[in-house]
This record gives structure tokens, sequence and C-alpha cells, in this order.
């Protein structure tokens, strides 16, 4: 397969795939910038999950970073996760529960261009942006993901959380 150089060829080839076709299309994406640009909105108190194309089969995110922001631990509710730094520089620590503690297994940090791959058979994991400034990452779920499990280090425990989207299809939504 030849790389995907631009997000409208990439969005043009999901509807299509099934099976291992998404663990292909994730190997050779190389979308640059500018192509996300028009889904790219950011919040100072958070990162934001920006939905740029949800199906029943596949939901593609962007997800905008400032500096420092991080994801809690969480797991992916049983579904396929590619994610693919656009722009900056992003760490993942991946997590293992052992006698009901999480234990750390991995922690990497990824640069642009870098794909990461996560489901709930590995564990665990959180995303914090290192970078100096903001960070981009693209993120392939094979199945959408409505509602997570997140760890809450205060209460040391897992707690059911709903997803939702900052913005729609380069649309940003209302917020309390």
């Amino acid at each position: 397969m030849e790389s995907i150089t631009s997000l409208k060829k990439l969005l043009e080839i999901l509807p299509t795939c099934k099976g291992q076709d998404y663990f292909e299309i994730a190997q050779h994406l190389s979308i640059p910038e500018v192509d996300l640009t028009p889904y790219a909105f950011w919040s100072q108190e958070t990162y934001t999950r920006n939905c740029v194309s949800r199906t029943s089969k596949y939901e593609l995110l962007l997800l905008c970073w400032e500096e420092g922001q991080e994801t809690p631990v969480h797991c992916h509710n049983g579904e396929e996760c590619w994610v693919y730094l656009a722009e900056g520089k992003l760490r993942e620590k991946r997590y293992v529960e052992v006698d009901e503690d999480l234990e750390k297994i991995a922690d990497v940090q990824m640069t642009q261009s870098r794909l990461s791959y996560m489901n709930d058979a590995l564990g665990y994991h959180s995303l914090h942006n290192l970078n100096k400034g903001r960070s981009i990452s693209l993120h392939l779920y094979v199945g959408p993901i409505d509602e997570c499990s997140v760890y809450i280090t205060e209460k040391d425990e897992f707690v059911f959380k709903e997803l939702d989207y900052y913005s729609k299809n380069g649309e940003k939504l209302s917020h309390k």
C-alpha cells in the first residue's frame, strides 16, 4: 500500500475498510498538519476530542493538546485504537492491573509521524503532551467509543465515563 498523504484520501478509503485494512492504513499514514487544521479546536482547560468522521464501524478523532495536558489512565472499552502523532511530542504510559494495583509496563516518547496501537488486551494507557507548545494526534478507533473506564487517582479506582466531542465535522460544539 502506498502512503496516505492527505486527510481527503484517508476519508475516501476508511468507509471501504474491514478487518486488517485498518492496520494497513494506519501503517501508511503521512498526513500533513495543514490538512488537519480545519478540525483543530483547542481548550486551555483540557485536551480536546474533535470528531473528524464517525460511522458504525470506525471513529476518526483529532486530539488537540496544549502544553502539559494529558489524559487520565483509561481503557478503550473493547475497541482498537491507532494513534498517529501529526505534530509535537507525546508520551504514552502503559499499565496493567496486578493484584488490584496499576503497574506501569511501558513509558514511550512519541515523536512526529510516530504510530501507536492500543487495545484492552494490552492494558490501560495515558497520553501526555511533552511538547513546548501544542501537539496534534489523529486517533482511529475501530468501533466508536462512547464511554470507557478512567482511573481516578484520588479515589484509587476506575470509574465509568461518558465521552463527548469538543467539535464535530469542523464545527465547535457548545460546552457548559
